[in-house]
């Protein structure tokens, strides 16, 4: 049910509008960053079209039931008209659409759509690309289609234009914590310390919140410890695979700079590392810290577009860690 999801409002609101208004577009495309729900939400908006209980004639909330034979099965993933098609090893192959379109353009056996989830789009080679193409152009009546892309840019044109376009966002810590509280009963601390880990990417907090043992305050980023210029690639290296660690590393440069302006602890991110803080701020002025903060800012931007991830962060830690 979509009430399960955590976040992503206004995308359920669309979602729940095109079912009522039975508005069903053949193409979707969810794009946003890596484990930030889509798939999970894709799953909700399959269930909500194939629910035998929860259709916009028996349910005005236009959303599935969770409890009837259709609901249950795509749970399961053993639901004859819902597939979630992914790529296999590093590309999504030609083979993989050929099959789609040999299946999809059966009628459905149980449901009133044939749903096809592709995740990953952004990695279909080209000969697959092309081949897909032409289910979009002329699509069967009773499918629908949902791509999954964390890169957007990297789609051929053709494919872009010819979906819905849902975009996908970080949710805002505050909504992200208050959500972990009430829904999943996580306490206080560990909904902050997941807030923060998961940099509002709802997939990588579930993952948290499934630990018992959460520290996100006992490490302090090695970047702010003057590491050798040797150091950048590994440094680069591990922010890379944890993108999230730069928000962490904000987090201190904030605290960082409080410290240095005098601010009472209480606002402080990490008030039980107010010693290392302070430790650590004395080795810089504040316009460093400042500007530390504003390279920080600028390379998130750049990871948001189609750039080589490794080649920016290790420009980033070589402007930080240069005197």
């Amino acid at each position: 049910m979509f009430n399960q999801v955590i976040g992503h409002q206004k995308n359920i609101e669309l979602l729940q509008n095109i079912l009522r208004t039975n508005k069903i577009a053949a193409a979707y495309l969810f794009a946003g960053p890596p484990n930030i729900g889509k798939e999970f939400v894709a799953i909700n908006f399959a269930k909500a079209l194939n629910c035998l209980e929860g259709s916009v004639r028996h349910f005005p909330y236009a959303d599935a039931c969770d409890k009837c034979l259709s609901c249950r099965k795509i749970d399961d993933g053993n639901h004859p008209d819902v597939r979630i098609i992914r790529p296999e090893g590093a590309w999504m192959k030609i083979d993989q659409i050929r099959l789609l379109q040999r299946q999809i353009s059966r009628r459905p056996l149980e449901g009133r759509y044939k749903v096809y989830i592709l995740t990953d789009v952004e990695r279909m080679n080209l000969p697959a690309a092309n081949s897909f193409l032409k289910t979009l152009e002329e699509p069967p009546g009773a499918s629908v289609l949902i791509l999954l892309t964390s890169n957007y840019n990297a789609l051929l044109p053709t494919i872009r234009s010819r979906c819905q376009l849902i975009r996908f966002f970080p949710i805002p810590k505050t909504v992200l914590q208050n959500q972990l509280i009430e829904k999943l009963k996580v306490t206080e601390t560990k909904a902050k310390q997941i807030t923060l880990l998961s940099g509002g990417r709802v997939g990588k907090a579930l993952e948290l919140a499934k630990e018992e043992y959460i520290d996100a305050e006992s490490t302090i980023p090695d970047i702010l410890n003057r590491p050798q210029i040797i150091e950048i690639f590994k440094i680069a290296e591990e922010l890379n695979n944890q993108p999230e660690t730069l928000d962490i590393l904000l987090t201190w440069l904030r605290d960082m700079l409080l410290v240095k302006q005098g601010c009472n602890i209480e606002f402080l991110t990490y008030p039980d590392k107010f010693n290392e803080l302070t430790q650590l701020a004395s080795g810089y002025s504040r316009i460093q810290i400042q500007d530390f903060m504003k390279t920080i800012m600028e390379t998130k931007n750049l990871l948001q577009r189609n750039i080589n991830s490794t080649l920016a962060l290790e420009v980033m830690v070589l402007k930080m860690i240069s005197p």
